[in-house]
């Protein structure tokens, strides 16, 4: 708020995570956190702004705990690989409901997007 004191995040609200690191890591993982916003103002070394293309993916919904997300991440693989589609970016996670406003675990609720050409 400091840096961009009239920044607004758009509505509705949109955001997603990247995972930068090009294998499967269990620690210091290289995430980008992506939030829309109305306009773009001041960046610094950790706030950057960016247009991201309209892309074209296939994605599938995970429900539950963060630490089974990989079953739905295997599933879209093979699903992208059995049906002849090629990856053309980073996969992104859209966090629809989670521990900030669902009490029950089993009501988490992840969107996994795979970016295909």
């Amino acid at each position: 708020m400091k840096l961009n004191p009239n920044l607004k995040c758009s509505e509705p609200p949109y955001e997603f995570c990247e995972y930068l690191d090009e294998e499967h890591r269990e620690s210091n993982m290289l995430i980008r956190h992506n939030e829309a916003v109305t306009f773009f103002e001041n960046g610094n070394d950790n706030i950057k702004f960016r247009k991201v293309p309209a892309t074209k993916v296939l994605s599938i919904l995970h429900k539950g705990a963060y630490d089974q997300i990989g079953e739905a991440y295997a599933f879209i693989m093979k699903y992208t690989e059995d049906n002849g589609y090629k990856v053309s970016g980073l996969s992104r996670e859209c966090y629809i409901n989670g521990i900030w406003n669902k009490e029950n675990v089993e009501d988490w609720l992840t969107e996994i997007q795979l970016p295909i050409e």
